[in-house]
C-alpha cells in the first residue's frame, strides 16, 4: 500500500482462501504492525454498532452512541500507533456489517492514519465500505478457488519440488482449492509421514486428512463465526457424511440450510434425491475430533430418528454411521461391524476398515472379519501380514460365503507372489474339498459366482486367455452377475483379453461400456472394482491409439471419489506415460514414470511395477541416458515379485529394447525375438505388435515381414495405419515411407512418423532424388525439433557418419585386440595407412581411444548383417 491508498479490498467466494490470505499478510507484515480486527456476523448486524462493540476490545465503551463509539475506536488507534509503524483495521465478512458500524469505520479510515483491509464476498454490493474502492481509495484483489493447475504450482512452490499429479488431484478435491486447507493438509501429511519425496517427486500415500495446527486454528476461527444452529448441521455432516436434503430439513429449519449453503460451507449434490455434504472434505476429520463425546452421541440420536429405512442400505451410510456409533460409545452388532468393514474396503477406506476389524466379534463373524482385515492391510501395503490373515480366514471359514470372501483376500494378497498360481489353486482346492466343486450352472449360489469370478481373474493373471474368455462369457450370461458391479468387472477383464489378442476394436467397444458404467450420474457402487476396470479400459484405448478416449479417461474429473485419485495414482501415471511414450514424447513420459515408479515401489497390489520399470529404462535409453537406463534395468532384475502375464510381456519387451540401446545389443535382440515368439504362440497379437514395433525400431529387418502379417490380422481402429506402416517398411520405397509418415502423424503416432520420414530421407538421397529429399528433410527437421534429446536407433543409424568398408574392417580387428602392426601385416598395407584410417574413424565416431572403438563395435555389432551394414558404406 502506498501513502495515498487507504487500504485494500479482497473479494472472493467462501472457500477461496481469504482467511488464509489474511494470515499470510499478517505474518509478512511483522510485529511492528498492529492489527485491530473487526469481524461481522448476522447476529451482530442486529445490534447497533455490533461489529465494533464486539470486536474492538475492552478499551472501547460498549455504547449505542455514535460519538462515544467513534472516539473509543480512535483512541485505540492513536494508542496503538505510538509503538507501531502502521495500524491496520481489518474487516472480515463485510457483507454482514450493520450500517452504524460501517459509518464508524468509514469515518475512522478517512480521518486517521490507519489502513483498511476489507474482506467481502461477490454480490455484496450493499456494503457501503465498497464506496471507498469505487472512489479510488482502496485497491481491489479478486480471489477464486485455485484451479488444479494453480494447485500444482502452489504445492510445488510450497514443497520446493515436483509433485505427482495424483497427489495434486487428491489435495485439490479434499481442499476445494482453498489455499488455507491445502497448506494445512500438506503440513498434516508431513507430520504423519504420508507425504514423501520419492525419485525427486513428492508423493502422498494413505493420508488421514490431518490438518496442520495453523490451518486448524484458522478453520476453528471460521467455525466460531458460524451461528450455533448452522454449526450443528456442519458437525452432523462431518460425523455422518453426505445426507439427503430431506433429512437435514427434518433436523433444522430451511433458513439454517440456506445459511450454510450461502456461506459455501456445503455443496448440494444432484441425483435421484438431493444430497448435501461439506464443501471441503478435508475439514470433516478435524471437525469430528473437536466434538465432545456427549455432544456427538446426542447428535447421533437426533439423526438416527429421522433417517429413512432405505438409507440404511447405503454403503457410505453404513461405514459413516458405524464409525460414528463406535466413536461415541453406541453399541453396534457384529453383523453391522462386518458390513461396515466390507464396505470400507470396497470404498477404498482402509483406515476405517481397520478400525472396524479391531472390534471383537463372535466366532460366526471372526473369519469373515479376518478376510476384511487382510484386504485393509494390503491396501496399507502390509503384504506379508495380509497374506497370513487371508490364509487364516480361509482355514477358519465356516460357510461357503465366508470362504469365498477369504479366497478373494488370498487372491488379492498373493497376486504379486512368485508362486501365486500354486497358492491360489491350493486355496481353491481347499475350498472345494470342504464344501463342493464349483461349477457354473443355473443353480449356482452367490458364493459359487464369486469363486468363479476369482478364477477368471486368475486365468487372466497367468495369461490363459482362452479359458478366461470362455469363463467370462458364460459368467456374463448368468442371472446372478446381472448387477452392474459384476458386469463391469467381467467386461473390463474381457476388454483386456481382446486387446492383448489383437481384437482392439471389440476391446474399445467393451471399454466404452465399462467407462459408461463408471461414469453414471448416480455413481458406481464399488470403487475397488472401478479402480482396475478404469485402468484396463485406459490400456485398451492406448493399445488401439484411441487418443481422444485416453485423454478423457485420464482427466481428474473421471473419478469424483478422491480416495481413488491416490490409490490409482501409480496406474494413472503409468497410463499417461504409456501414451506419451507411444506417441514419442519421451521427456513427458519420463516425468510421469518417475512418479509412477515411486508410487508403485511403495504400493503395487496390481503387480505392474515390472511394466513401469521396463518402460522407464526404455525411455531413458531413448533419451540417451544409458547409465539411468541400466540402473532401472538392474532394479527390474532385482524385483522379487510376479506380474500379470500381459503386463509382464510388454514390460519385458521395453526392457529388452532398453538393453539393446544401452550396449547389450545381442542380448536385447535375442530377448525381443524370444518374446515375439511367445506372443505368437499364445495368440497375443496386440502385445506382439508392440514387440515387433520395438524390433523394427532397433533395426531387426527380419521382424518387418511378421509386422506386415500381424497388421493384416489385427482388428483395430488404427488398422489402416498399421497396414500402411508395415507395407512401407517392407517395400522400403521412399515415396511409400514418406506417405506412411504422414499417415502415422495423422493417427497420432508421432515417433513412428518421424522415423519413417527419416528413413524416406535416406532413401531419397540414395536414389538421387534431390527435390523430394529437400522437402522430406524439412519435414524431418520440423518433426525432430518437437522431440529434443530423442535418441531413436533409427536416427542413430542414419545420422551415424558412415565408415568405408576398409575402415570397418580395421575397426573390427582393433575390437578383437589386434595391434596396428599386426593389422598392417594382415591387410598387406603400410602402418601409416592403418593409422590414417583409424584417425578418420575416430573423427567420424567422435571417439578418442581404441577402447572406445572396441566398445562401439562390440556393442553395436549384431548377428544380423542388415543391422551392421548401417555402420559402413
Amino acid at each position: 500500500m502506498d501513502s495515498t491508498s487507504k487500504g485494500v479490498l479482497i473479494v472472493g467466494s467462501r472457500g477461496t482462501g481469504k482467511t488464509w490470505i489474511l494470515g499470510q499478510l499478517l505474518a509478512a507484515l511483522g510485529p511492528d504492525v498492529v492489527t485491530i480486527r473487526l469481524s461481522a456476523s448476522k447476529s451482530l448486524a442486529a445490534i447497533p454498532f455490533g461489529a465494533v462493540n464486539a470486536r474492538v476490545g475492552t478499551s472501547v465503551i460498549r455504547s449505542s452512541d455514535y460519538y462515544e463509539v467513534l472516539n473509543g475506536l480512535m483512541d485505540q488507534i492513536h494508542a496503538s500507533a505510538e509503538g507501531a509503524s502502521q495500524v491496520l483495521l481489518m474487516v472480515d465478512n463485510a457483507e454482514h456489517l450493520d450500517s452504524q458500524s460501517t459509518a464508524i469505520i468509514l469515518q475512522v479510515v478517512m480521518s486517521s492514519s490507519a489502513k483498511l483491509i476489507l474482506v467481502d464476498q461477490h454480490g455484496s454490493h450493499q456494503s457501503h465500505l465498497r464506496e471507498l474502492w469505487r472512489d479510488g481509495h482502496l485497491s481491489r484483489f479478486e480471489l477464486a478457488p485455485l484451479k488444479p493447475e494453480d494447485v500444482q504450482d502452489f504445492l510445488e512452490g510450497l514443497l520446493g519440488g515436483k509433485v505427482a499429479r495424483p497427489t495434486t488431484d487428491y489435495l485439490t478435491s479434499r481442499s476445494g482449492g482453498n489455499p488455507l486447507i491445502l497448506n494445512g493438509l500438506v503440513a498434516g501429511a508431513q507430520e504423519e509421514g504420508s507425504l514423501r519425496k520419492v525419485n525427486n517427486v513428492w508423493i502422498l500415500a494413505h493420508p488421514a486428512d490431518r490438518l496442520g495446527s495453523e490451518s486448524w486454528e484458522y478453520l476453528q476461527m471460521d467455525l466460531d463465526h458460524v451461528p450455533a444452529p448452522s454449526r450443528r448441521i456442519i458437525e452432523i455432516l462431518a460425523l455422518a457424511g453426505p445426507l439427503p436434503l430431506d433429512v437435514l430439513l427434518d433436523l433444522t429449519s430451511p433458513d439454517v440450510v440456506d445459511d450454510i449453503q450461502q456461506r459455501e460451507l456445503v455443496v448440494i449434490v444432484p441425483g435421484v434425491c438431493l444430497t448435501m455434504r461439506l464443501a471441503r472434505a478435508a475439514t470433516a476429520a478435524p471437525i469430528r475430533a473437536a466434538i465432545p463425546v456427549g455432544s456427538s452421541r446426542r447428535l447421533y440420536a437426533d439423526v438416527s430418528k429421522v433417517v429413512p429405512p432405505e438409507q440404511h442400505g447405503n454403503p457410505e451410510f453404513i461405514v459413516n454411521f458405524t464409525r460414528w456409533a463406535l466413536d461415541c460409545g453406541v453399541p453396534v452388532g457384529d453383523g453391522q461391524i462386518l458390513a461396515a468393514a466390507t464396505w470400507a474396503n470396497r470404498l477404498m477406506r482402509p483406515l476405517e476398515a481397520l478400525q472396524f476389524c479391531s472390534i471383537k466379534v463372535d466366532a460366526n463373524h471372526s473369519a469373515a472379519l479376518l478376510a476384511q482385515q487382510s484386504i485393509a492391510r494390503l491396501n496399507q501395503n502390509h503384504k506379508d501380514v495380509a497374506r497370513s490373515l487371508a490364509l487364516q480366514a480361509l482355514a477358519l471359514a465356516p460357510t461357503p460365503e465366508i470362504a469365498a470372501s477369504a479366497l478373494h483376500a488370498v487372491h488379492l494378497s498373493h497376486l504379486s507372489h512368485l508362486d501365486y498360481e500354486t497358492i491360489f489353486d491350493g486355496a481353491l482346492k481347499n475350498f472345494e474339498s470342504r464344501f463342493s466343486p464349483v461349477i457354473l450352472q443355473e443353480s449356482s449360489t452367490r458364493a459359487d459366482i464369486e469363486v468363479l469370478i476369482l478364477c477368471a481373474f486368475r486365468d487372466v493373471a497367468v495369461g490363459d486367455s482362452v479359458r478366461a474368455s470362455e469363463n467370462i462369457e458364460a459368467l456374463l450370461r448368468h442371472p446372478l452377475t446381472a448387477n452392474i458391479s459384476d458386469q463391469t468387472a467381467l467386461k473390463s477383464l474381457m476388454g483386456e483379453i481382446l486387446s492383448a489378442t489383437g481384437r482392439m476394436s471389440s476391446a474399445v467397444l467393451t471399454a466404452m461400456e465399462v467407462i459408461a458404467n463408471l461414469s453414471r450420474p448416480e455413481g458406481f457402487p464399488r470403487p475397488d472394482i472401478a479402480l482396475l476396470a478404469y485402468a484396463r479400459s485406459v490400456a485398451v484405448f492406448i493399445y488401439d491409439g484411441a487418443w481422444e478416449h485416453v485423454r478423457g479417461a485420464l482427466e481428474p474429473s473421471t473419478f469424483t471419489n478422491p480416495d481413488l485419485m491416490l490409490f490409482s495414482g501409480g496406474l494413472k501415471d503409468l497410463a499417461a506415460a504409456m501414451v506419451q511414450c507411444r506417441r514419442g514424447h519421451v521427456e513427458e513420459a519420463i516425468v510421469a514414470l518417475n512418479a509412477a515408479v515411486g508410487v508403485l515401489s511403495d504400493y503395487d497390489p496390481w503387480s505392474v511395477l515390472h511394466s513401469a520399470l521396463g518402460l522407464l529404462a526404455y525411455c531413458l535409453a531413448m533419451r540417451g541416458d544409458i547409465a539411468g537406463s541400466q540402473e532401472r534395468l538392474s532394479q527390474l532384475a532385482a524385483l522379487n515379485r510376479r506380474s500379470n502375464k500381459f503386463y509382464y510381456l510388454e514390460g519385458a519387451a521395453y526392457a529388452a529394447a532398453a538393453q539393446f540401446m544401452s550396449g547389450q545389443s545381442e542380448l536385447g535382440l535375442a530377448r525381443l525375438r524370444h518374446l515375439q515368439r511367445e506372443c505368437a504362440t499364445r495368440g497375443f497379437l496386440g502385445i506382439e505388435l508392440t514387440v515387433l514395433s520395438l524390433m523394427v525400431r532397433v533395426g531387426d529387418a527380419a521382424a518387418v515381414l511378421r509386422l506386415f502379417e500381424v497388421a493384416r490380422l489385427l482388428e483395430s481402429g488404427s488398422k489402416g495405419f498399421f497396414e500402411e506402416w508395415s507395407s512401407a517398411m517392407r517395400s522400403q520405397e521412399p515415396a511409400g515411407l514418406d506417405k506412411a509418415s504422414n499417415t502415422a502423424m495423422a493417427y497420432g503416432f508421432e515417433l513412428i512418423a518421424v522415423e519413417l520420414a527419416t528413413l524416406a530421407l535416406k532413401k531419397f538421397n540414395d536414389h538421387g532424388k534431390v527435390h523430394k529429399s529437400r522437402k522430406t528433410a524439412s519435414k524431418v527437421v520440423a518433426m525432430r525439433e518437437k522431440m529434443p534429446g530423442l535418441v531413436s536407433p533409427v536416427f542413430q543409424a542414419i545420422d551415424q557418419p558412415q565408415m568405408t568398408r576398409r575402415e570397418h574392417q580395421i575397426a573390427l580387428l582393433v575390437a578383437q585386440g589386434e595391434s596396428n602392426n599386426f593389422i598392417a601385416d594382415r591387410l598387406n598395407v603400410s602402418l601409416r595407412t592403418i593409422e590414417g584410417h583409424l584417425y578418420r574413424t575416430f573423427i567420424k565416431l567422435d571417439i578418442q581411444s581404441r577402447d572406445q572403438l572396441a566398445t562401439k563395435i562390440n556393442g553395436g555389432d549384431d548377428t544380423s548383417e542388415q543391422h551392421s551394414d548401417v555402420l559402413y558404406s
